[in-house]
């Protein structure tokens, strides 16, 4: 057929509901920015900004968890950036204003300093004795991450600027009394800032064990300056400790991403978290050891702050100890007397996130992620949230193989896995089953056939060109494929008979620009593991060549579909020919570089889309289309019942329109009178007991859905009950099987 022109372009007939608000779907308590500190009155408080639409700031009692102060901070979805200050105010900024904020804690009020001078993404905060505030920013118009400073005598900005074009991100700051030291990505490279004359040198890290030196790709992300040493935090948890003056490697080790003060104890320790262990490093002999606790630290990825602090109250009071601070709002407690570890609960409200990633599963429910954290499981047929895991990792997509659930997670590619039939249980259900190596970071297509699971990746930081990581289930062996398509991503992937396509984009992960023009779709042999080819896409009129292809999804016509940015395409994938297209909106690229744009198939036979970040449905014969949504969206699934839900971009509220003609769900499986234990709308198979003389009867969730019952021969046999629609075309099948 070709290009469909705009003499096809007449609307698609088609009337839709209202849609209806659900609410929140993944709430979590997450901050990225916290300190502690014993404030002016000599009171012991933490200070926490939760993650948010937008953020609030918390000021709370260290030893009781008890709100002392809240208060929403306008535009903070996220906040990176905290610290007290010499005057003991907490200073913090946020991530799309350049506003400067302090937080008075003797007078509990926060105010507006002004805009800082450099970025409105600020990612770190130092303070310094003689009072003054050093802010890094990350440079989101790629010019260069800079350095601010803020006197608070004065009140007054000063900009350093640029520490160094083409590195975007200066956000680990460290300072004594003569330099600032910025910690560059997202290739490393570390400056000391004269703060007097604002004369910016490079340190040299030199090459070392770690693959972490001058150049290297990756991000300085946390820098801390005790005595004469420096000790460097490159991706989080690879740490570098280099003498200060001599810039000689001193040792090397992995931690969460940051170093203690010294122990009043013994002035020569510092300590570190690491895996839910606790370690003190000897400053004198550069060693470290893990220090024996009582009970495990809890996890968390990073700690937001440590301070030695002296307890006011209870048993310990007048006792000096160790206080850390989790992203997840939990105040740990360490003494180093009796080596004991208390946890105090911050009484932090959890939030609402935004939707980061949602799909159906085999069970009917809606599975979601959440932006920076947490995941949820929305049951449509109670309208409640049946699970939520406030300090699940970032999901990027997921997946679904065999009634279990796969989450692709950020940071570092990690797969998780989760039974829905079972408790949740902390580290086992769900559980993390495999990291994609290499120096992947963000995994976005995941499919499933042949009893495989297919993962398709962006990479880290400042890097090119995505893996393809496949799970075979039956000899629980994970396999890993770099490189598929020389520097770019993979986006999508689509299996049928034995061979997986998948299509690309041409960006790889933040602070590097790409290098290819144009996304490839290639053909993977699933049995021989071997790329059989790649190659372009022809699109008739399209506007521009592709740079990101995807949605894919294999039609009932035995097609290959896709969407390019504001086109639609089909695939015969014998020929490699584009046998049908339309353009409907212009190709931008304004969005999201990595995020596919969704394509589902209803039960009716039509396509569901993101198309140009609308809700939109088009029927694959013609390519009528029409717009059910107009605002940007995010992500979008079909439920079982053909409703559709969707979440608007940057939004943490799901919304619903029902379809009611294409319901074919049952809403009662009756055996001998009685509903099945188990049952529910979106559960498709069934198993009982095997008996003679069994009498099934069923009920449709929507009056003039008609359900015939395929009753079986013999007890070997299951009993199917076929369900159509009130539109005559969307059908379900219902299988009872029989325990023998």
């Amino acid at each position: 057929m070709g290009n469909i022109n705009d003499s096809e372009d007449i609307l698609l007939k088609r009337e839709y509901q209202d849609p209806v608000d659900l609410g929140p779907m993944v709430t979590v308590i997450l901050g990225q920015a916290g300190v502690i500190q014993e404030n002016a009155a000599g009171e012991n408080e933490v200070y926490f900004h939760t993650n948010g639409l937008p953020g609030k700031f918390y000021a709370l009692d260290a030893e009781t968890g008890e709100v002392k102060f809240t208060e929403v901070i306008p535009n903070t979805e996220a906040l990176w950036a905290m610290k007290v200050g010499s005057d003991k105010n907490v200073y913090f900024s946020g991530t799309s204003d350049k506003k400067f904020y302090r937080y008075i804690p003797t007078e509990r009020r926060i105010e507006c300093l002004g805009l800082n001078p450099a970025d409105s993404w600020v990612g770190d905060l130092e303070a310094t004795l003689d009072g003054k505030i050093y802010g890094g920013t990350y440079a989101a118009d790629q010019t260069g991450g800079k350095v601010f400073e803020y006197d608070i005598e004065t009140k007054t900005f000063n900009n350093y600027g640029t520490i160094k074009a083409g590195q975007d991100y200066a956000v680990g700051l460290g300072g004594d009394d003569q330099y600032i030291y910025a910690g560059l990505g997202t290739n490393i490279h570390l400056f000391k800032i004269d703060r007097m004359t604002g004369k910016k040198t490079e340190i040299i890290i030199p090459q070392n064990e770690s693959g972490f030196s001058t150049g290297e790709v990756g991000t300085i992300s946390d820098l801390s300056v005790v005595d004469r040493k420096l000790f460097i935090s490159v991706n989080a948890n690879h740490a570098i400790v280099l003498d200060r003056d001599t810039h000689k490697i001193l040792n090397l080790f992995k931690f969460s991403n940051m170093i203690s003060k010294p122990s009043p104890y013994d002035p020569n320790l510092v300590y570190y978290e690491y895996e839910t262990k606790l370690y003190q490093y000897d400053m004198k002999t550069d060693r470290a050891k893990e220090v024996p606790l009582n009970v495990p630290l809890p996890p968390t990825v990073r700690l937001k702050d440590m301070q030695w602090i002296q307890i006011k109250n209870g048993e310990k009071a007048g006792r000096t100890i160790l206080a850390m601070l989790t992203q997840y709002g939990d105040c740990v407690f360490y003494d180093p007397i009796d080596h004991g570890v208390s946890l105090i609960k911050l009484q932090i409200t959890p939030d609402a996130v935004r939707i980061q990633s949602m799909k159906r599963g085999m069970d009917g429910r809606i599975y979601l992620g959440g932006y920076q954290r947490g995941m949820s499981v929305y049951n449509p047929f109670t309208g409640q949230i049946d699970v939520n895991i406030s300090s699940f990792p970032q999901p990027e997509n997921i997946g679904f193989l065999n009634n279990k659930v796969y989450y692709g997670t950020y940071v570092s590619a990690v797969m998780y896995q989760f039974d829905p039939r079972m408790s949740e249980v902390p580290n086992k259900n769900p559980k993390k089953v495999y990291k994609i190596k290499n120096q992947q970071d963000r995994p976005f297509a995941i499919i499933s056939g042949e009893n495989k699971l297919f993962v398709g990746t962006v990479p880290d930081y400042g890097l090119l060109g995505g893996s393809l990581a496949i799970y075979d289930e039956e000899t629980d062996v994970w396999s890993q494929y770099d490189h598929i398509v020389k520097d770019q991503s993979i986006a999508s992937l689509a299996y049928k008979d034995g061979f997986l396509y998948g299509s690309t984009t041409i960006w790889g992960g933040l602070g590097i620009e790409p290098t290819a023009s144009e996304a490839k779709m290639f053909i993977w042999d699933v049995q021989t593991n071997t790329k059989l080819e790649e190659f372009t896409l022809d699109i008739p009129a399209i506007d521009i060549p592709p740079k990101m292809i995807g949605d894919l999804s294999f039609g009932p016509d035995g097609l290959l579909w896709g969407v390019v940015e504001g086109t639609i395409f089909a695939m015969d994938i014998g020929t490699k020919e584009i046998v049908k297209s339309k353009m409907i909106f212009p190709s931008l690229y304004n969005t999201s570089k990595w995020n596919c744009h969704d394509l589902v198939w209803s039960l009716d036979g039509m396509i569901y889309t993101t198309l140009g970040r609308k809700v939109m449905v088009i029927d694959p014969e013609t390519l009528q289309h029409k717009m059910i949504v107009d605002c940007s969206i995010s992500h979008m699934e079909l439920g079982i019942d053909g409703s559709i839900y969707y979440g608007p971009a940057s939004g943490r509220r799901l919304s619903r329109i029902a379809i009611p003609e294409t319901d074919a769900t049952l809403s009662g499986i009756y055996l001998n009178g009685v509903l099945l234990e188990d049952f529910s709308p979106g559960k498709l198979q069934y198993y009982v007991e095997a008996h003679e003389g069994k009498n099934i009867t069923m009920t449709t969730t929507q009056e003039g859905a008609t359900a015939t019952v395929m009753q079986q021969d013999s007890l070997d046999q299951s009993t199917i009950i076929q369900v159509l629609a009130l539109d005559g075309k969307s059908k379900l099948e219902y299988r009872i099987n029989n325990n023998k």
